[in-house]
């Protein structure tokens, strides 16, 4: 019998001896890919249809899912058909002997305890799952194979990483060295990887490739993260490669090394971590004195975008004054100019809209003397976010207009697709959703087209509000859930808490409250994992009177005492107000049924790289009703 293969590492092949078949359609071979990876379990064919097609209807989507099995089950003469298990609703991989799947053997082969196939599993994991395949339509599926990329990514890398080690202890520096290559070439920014590789060249006594390596790793990390190599990284070049001492001495690279470690805490979601590691640098460059004076007002800006993160405004107002300070003194404009960015921003969320204004128009005045187009297109949606604080729409409109323009000049497809975002965000505020769908149609396509994957997500979520807006409550459903979708596979977890807190609140609204209950729970334990105090309170209002409604008084009881201490965290004296006079009606023994539709938009931004894009959520600030 012919030797049937799928290779699932690489672009996905399926071989009969050398000869590639081919499936009807790549969504076929997706399928396949499916089932074959997922082989320990059925797959309901419901499922299946949903992964792949989702975007047909149900009927054509079970429709679709049976051609592509028919298609597999009849290739390579029939061959493919034995290793397919397919009953009236279960389908099963069930892998034959006459049938060798890459991915099978890669993962038997790690899981082995010997060495000899930790080599083999190495040997065979050359790409990535379907590498380049990308099915736009099929958002499950690819969330699916995002995650199944990496399982296999991460896999590898300790096999690496465990071939290395067992190489080392036995001397065999020459395949140490292979290995150690190999586990770089898969993750180039792993000083883990580099640290090795540098251990082996030191042994093989070949400083010139020591080097090489060292020079390697920082080039890659510069242009990766805009990072230098960690201390351990640094210490170890400096005993084996004699790296020069001043890489490591002195406050100054003490205070990069605690900066590295917040950057990172940062990435995931850690802000108390990172806000005291930026403390630690701080006080490490203070120690450095005036020659660090520079690195220490950037420093001041990440930890101030922190404390605005964790909601700490009298902190943030604080580091805010400091950092001009320290830039009036540098005579340094430019920087002087982005402060009073982040003073015009704080003071928007604290009400201070007239203070806001001018510090954002000082900051534009600036730019403008010394031609920073960039920094002019920034200041100008700064500009556009206060005034659309104020509720002042037309001059946010102006502001908007101002930058979408600037960016079409400058080329940046990334700004212009956020410029057209925050212009529909105010059309909305006006009044006027459907004019906005039409500027988020524009942003979502260029987004797209600049693979900003956040801005998607941003748009996505604004057009489901528009879409509410106007009453079209299925479309707006089918945007949060994208919207939802999206978070999730990228790990913008941000804008995964405002979009459950959107659908809890939509099945609220259907009289769906058991599903709506799980939805606002979930957001609450994403604003509490995040540290996200600017929505946390808001969202446990909207719990506690979901809990209402589900007859639940001492839970409820309990999300609007937490929430009153989340207001009082962010100085959200009318928030913490309206919270206090709903925990006074609860213990007055009235029953509380459900909350007036008469709910507020809380005005919010995300920082994107390419300035702040706008965005709103709902905040139930209206009464209780008696029954």
């Amino acid at each position: 019998m012919a030797k049937l293969s799928l290779l699932l590492f690489g672009p996905g092949l399926l071989l009969l001896d050398e000869d590639v078949v081919r499936p009807h359609s790549t969504k076929a071979l997706a399928l396949l890919a499916f089932l074959a990876v997922e082989c320990d379990r059925p797959h309901a064919r419901d499922r299946l249809a949903r992964l792949l097609w989702g975007s047909a209807s149900e009927l054509a989507a079970r429709q679709s899912l049976r051609q592509a099995l028919y298609s597999l089950k009849t290739v390579a003469g029939g061959q493919l058909g034995q290793a397919l298990d397919s009953g009236h609703e279960l389908i099963r991989f069930v892998c034959g002997p006459g049938i060798d799947v890459d991915m099978h053997r890669f993962v038997a082969g790690v899981r082995s305890t010997e060495p000899r196939e930790w080599g083999e599993a190495a040997a065979v994991y050359r790409a990535p799952l379907l590498e380049d395949k990308s099915f736009q339509d099929c958002e499950e599926f690819m969330a699916w194979l995002d995650a199944a990329r990496l399982r296999m990514h991460g896999l590898a890398a300790r096999n690496y990483e465990r071939l290395v080690v067992e190489r080392m202890a036995s001397a065999d520096w020459d395949a140490a060295l292979k290995h150690a290559q190999g586990w770089r070439d898969l993750d180039p920014a792993s000083e883990a990887a580099s640290r090795q590789l540098i251990r082996i060249c030191a042994a093989k006594k070949e400083p010139h490739a020591l080097h090489a390596e060292w020079s390697r790793l920082c080039g890659v990390l510069e242009r990766a993260v805009q990072a230098k190599p960690s201390r351990e990284t640094v210490e170890l070049y400096q005993a084996l490669g004699r790296a020069p001492q001043s890489a490591l001495e002195g406050d100054a690279s003490e205070a990069e090394s605690f900066i590295r470690a917040a950057r990172a805490a940062e990435r995931v979601y850690a802000f108390g971590n990172a806000l005291e590691l930026y403390d630690r640098a701080l006080q490490a460059l203070k120690r450095a004195g005036a020659d660090a004076l520079t690195r220490y007002a950037d420093v001041l800006l990440h930890k101030e975008a922190v404390l605005e993160r964790l909601g700490r405004r009298a902190e943030q107002a604080a580091a805010i004054d400091e950092a001009i300070r320290i830039a009036g003194s540098l005579g340094d404009d430019a920087r002087r100019a982005t402060v009073l960015l982040r003073h015009a921003g704080a003071c928007a969320y604290r009400g201070s809209h007239v203070e806001a204004s001018q510090a954002a128009q000082q900051a534009l005045d600036v730019y403008r003397r010394l031609s920073d187009r960039p920094g002019e297109a920034e200041a100008l949606r700064e500009l556009g976010f206060v005034h659309w604080r104020a509720e002042n729409y037309a001059s946010a409109l102006h502001c908007g207009r101002e930058a979408l323009a600037l960016h079409r000049r400058l080329g940046d497809v990334a700004g212009e697709a956020s410029a057209l975002h925050n212009l529909a965000e105010i059309h909305r505020g006006l009044g006027s959703p459907r004019q906005a769908l039409e500027w988020y149609q524009q942003a979502l396509e260029l987004h797209w087209a600049a693979r900003n994957y956040e801005g998607e997500i941003l748009t996505l979520f604004g057009m489901a509000n528009a879409l509410q807006q106007i009453g079209d409550l299925p479309g707006s459903k089918e945007k949060f859930e994208r919207a939802l979708a999206l978070s999730e596979r990228y790990g913008e977890r941000t804008m995964q808490s405002r979009a459950l807190q959107a659908l809890a609140m939509q099945c609220a609204e259907t009289s769906e409250l058991e599903a709506g209950l799980r939805l606002m729970q979930r957001a609450v334990e994403v604003d509490r994992a995040i540290g996200y105090a600017h929505a946390l309170g808001h969202d446990l209002v909207d719990l506690a009177h979901l809990h209402l409604r589900g007859g639940e008084r001492l839970e409820a009881r309990a999300a609007l005492q937490e929430a009153m201490v989340w207001f009082g965290y962010t100085e959200d004296r009318e928030a913490q107000a309206s919270a206090r006079a709903r925990l006074r009606e609860l213990d007055s023994g009235a029953t509380l049924t459900t909350a007036v539709r008469s709910r507020q938009w809380v005005k919010s931004h995300l920082p994107l790289g390419e300035g702040k894009v706008y965005c709103e959520f709902e905040s139930p600030l209206g009464t209780l009703r008696r029954s």
